[in-house]
């Protein structure tokens, strides 16, 4: 099998996965930001660089919660998920939002320079090393000029993988990462990159790892 095809593969049991646990994910999830001060400033943050440039897509967005908290502090927001049953829960949690369906490898229902901004929380961690790059390079083209990409992930070398997750059987590898490892991929794809901040997890909160928040901007 090519690796293509491995990464078809791939995509497809990250698919299935989070449709498996989309339910119980939203459930617990939805409301997290309200747990995470940091994230929320950090959101702010990157409306304020955003500016008026446009729409700030949730990029992976789960149940909403990104978007959801970007709405509520009057950005623009909308939302892109791989699983068509976490954006069926995004919609019914957020009606008042847009949220499609779409793989971040391939954005084939967004035109180029389609977002002002974007918020990628934790979405990288299911792309192989390999692959990010080719990511990156996709979430620029549907930026703007001047759009600002927020990227969050776990840091570290470690995969860990996961066949149960909420209750339900599942098959996802978790992919971390060093910071200057990110940033040397997002430069690599074209991205400035702006700032790089580093935190440790909340306890009882959220897995406990290292967490690292990048903004970078599409020249």
């Amino acid at each position: 099998m090519t690796s293509f095809q491995n990464l078809i593969q791939d995509q497809t049991e990250v698919q299935r996965s989070y449709d498996r646990v989309a339910e119980e994910y939203a459930a617990e999830f939805r409301d997290e930001m309200e747990k995470k001060p940091f994230d929320r400033k950090m959101l702010d943050w990157l409306a304020e660089k955003v500016n008026g440039l446009g729409v700030i897509c949730d990029m992976g967005c789960g149940p909403g919660q990104i978007a959801s908290y970007l709405h509520s502090r009057g950005a623009k927001a909308c939302g892109i998920d791989l699983s068509p049953a976490m954006v069926a829960e995004a919609k019914r949690l957020n009606p008042d939002i847009s949220f499609q369906q779409g793989d971040m490898l391939a954005l084939d229902g967004d035109e180029d320079n389609s977002f002002g901004g974007m918020a990628a929380f934790y979405s990288i961690i299911h792309i192989p090393h390999p692959r990010v790059v080719d990511a990156l390079s996709e979430l620029k083209r549907v930026l703007r000029t001047r759009g600002v990409l927020l990227i969050t992930f776990h840091i570290g070398r470690e995969t860990l993988h996961k066949d149960e997750f909420l209750g339900h059987e599942v098959s996802l590898d978790f992919h971390f990462f060093e910071t200057e490892e990110m940033k040397g991929y997002l430069t690599e794809a074209g991205f400035e990159i702006e700032e790089a901040i580093e935190r440790d997890p909340y306890p009882d909160v959220e897995f406990p790892s290292r967490r690292a928040y990048i903004f970078a901007r599409k020249p």
